[in-house]
């Protein structure tokens, strides 16, 4: 009894407090998945993004459009540095400090690079994240880089760089491959002959080209605009000079023979920008269209291409195919793992599939009807949600709504899609491979 009124008690305070915000009295324990977005820029050119989604976790970020894609050859590796120093001593606390502070406030700080940006996120109750934003700005802003902490976070670097699943290594070769070795092509990860190069003056210099107001944006999830619009004015950070780093496609190929039974490969030609929306959007139909895997759970159901292929090899492990957006450029293609003696066999058979340009009816709709599903079932984990809020704020300078995207998905066409395939048979070729690869033949060698 006593727990059924305490149950009733806060289903009761939930209603009321969140009254002018939703018409529905359930409220699921994520949050809602559709909502508004509010957008703010402030003077000195930082974004504030956010939304009430009534969750009952709180999700605030602080990003910049510093990854590894702005590195140079004398500072390679930095953002993974970087990435590993996230959360010890600054100017205001002690690595002691803020862990012991964020932990007893039940709320977790993480940091996540991609290619273009470096996010810092505090995660945690409503109370809890606003106790926390404070270290939250010192973790983001005022790093100090200790070279003692640098040297014993470095085991943690090397284990990372041990522990990299091949799959990784390719894709991460495939950027090398496709872009060279500069902008989008340079690797998430420290190159090995980096390690200790990366000095606490080094990382200081790469923070402060970089970290500047106008590459900058604070998102939220959960929380209230006006408040955390007064946080991002307090972060006190100055305007940088506006530098746009050109990543164009080359395409070309890499191989790296690891030995073992199977062989990793990554395929791609130049796919869309996130520039484009309707293109992005048309290639996120194709990648379902042609196969991103089955969506039954425990079940090896699928109609798609790249799911026939399997069935025809049983040697195949895997072929899913790869769709990776930037702000200017984009990668399409396709992600395989098959035991190295029919690896050549298997990479034709998706290369024909690439080159054909075509995309039958039937593929077409259920693509598209995948492509909406993953974008619901992917948003019921805020943590998405703000990523999304992130990238659109900082790399395309505009934000639009879940049900905006939905909506923007149904206006595309077989048209569309079409395009979007020819784009990717008459573009050059870009492929990179791990493992055992005797038997795969090289790019100039292929039918393409």
């Amino acid at each position: 009894m006593c727990s059924n009124l305490r149950k009733a008690l806060v289903l009761k305070h939930l209603s009321v407090r969140y009254a002018s915000i939703c018409e529905p009295k359930y409220i699921p324990v994520s949050g809602f998945t559709e909502y508004d977005i509010q957008t703010t820029s402030l003077g000195n050119k930082m974004i504030v993004s956010s939304a009430e989604n009534v969750g009952m976790i709180s999700r605030v970020g602080i990003a910049f459009r510093a990854g590894p894609r702005n590195e140079t050859p004398d500072n390679l590796g930095v953002t993974h540095i970087l990435r590993i120093a996230a959360g010890t001593s600054t100017k205001s606390s002690t690595q002691f400090a803020i862990t012991r502070n964020i932990q007893e406030a039940g709320a977790t700080l993480t940091c996540s690079v991609d290619r273009e940006i470096v996010s810092y996120i505090l995660e945690g109750t409503r109370t809890g994240v606003q106790k926390c934003l404070k270290y939250l700005r010192r973790v983001a802003t005022e790093q100090l880089f200790h070279h003692w902490e640098l040297s014993d976070n470095m085991p943690r670097v090397k284990l990372e760089l041990a522990t990299r699943p091949p799959q990784l290594r390719a894709v991460d070769l495939l950027h090398k491959a496709a872009y060279r070795s500069r902008g989008l092509g340079n690797s998430l990860y420290i190159p090995k002959h980096h390690l200790g190069k990366i000095s606490s003056a080094k990382l200081e210099s790469y923070v402060s080209a970089n970290f500047v107001a106008n590459r900058a944006a604070v998102v939220g999830l959960g929380v209230d605009h006006s408040s955390l619009v007064v946080f991002a004015e307090s972060l006190g950070l100055q305007c940088g000079c506006e530098k746009n780093i050109a990543s164009p496609y080359y395409g070309g190929e890499i191989r790296s023979d690891k030995g073992g039974d199977y062989a990793y490969i990554a395929i791609a030609a130049e796919g869309s920008k996130l520039s484009n929306p309707k293109e992005a959007l048309a290639f996120a139909i194709l990648q379902r269209a042609y196969g991103t895997g089955t969506y039954i759970k425990y079940t090896n159901e699928n109609k798609s291409p790249f799911a026939k292929l399997l069935g025809s090899c049983p040697e195949a492990n895997l072929v899913t195919a790869l769709n990776v957006c930037y702000s200017d450029t984009g990668l399409f293609g396709a992600l395989i793992t098959s035991t190295s003696t029919k690896a050549g066999f298997f990479l034709e058979s998706v290369l024909s599939i690439l080159r054909s340009g075509d995309v039958s009816d039937c593929d077409f709709e259920r693509g598209k009807i995948q492509l909406k599903n993953s974008v619901r079932f992917a948003l019921e984990n805020g943590l998405n949600g703000l990523e999304e809020i992130t990238n659109q704020s900082l790399l395309i300078g505009c934000v639009t709504t879940p049900c905006q995207t939905i909506c923007a998905i149904d206006t595309i066409t077989k048209e569309d899609v079409l395009a979007a395939a020819k784009k990717v048979a008459c573009s050059k070729l870009s492929i990179a491979s791990v493992g055992t690869l005797h038997c795969l033949p090289f790019l100039d060698e292929m039918n393409c």
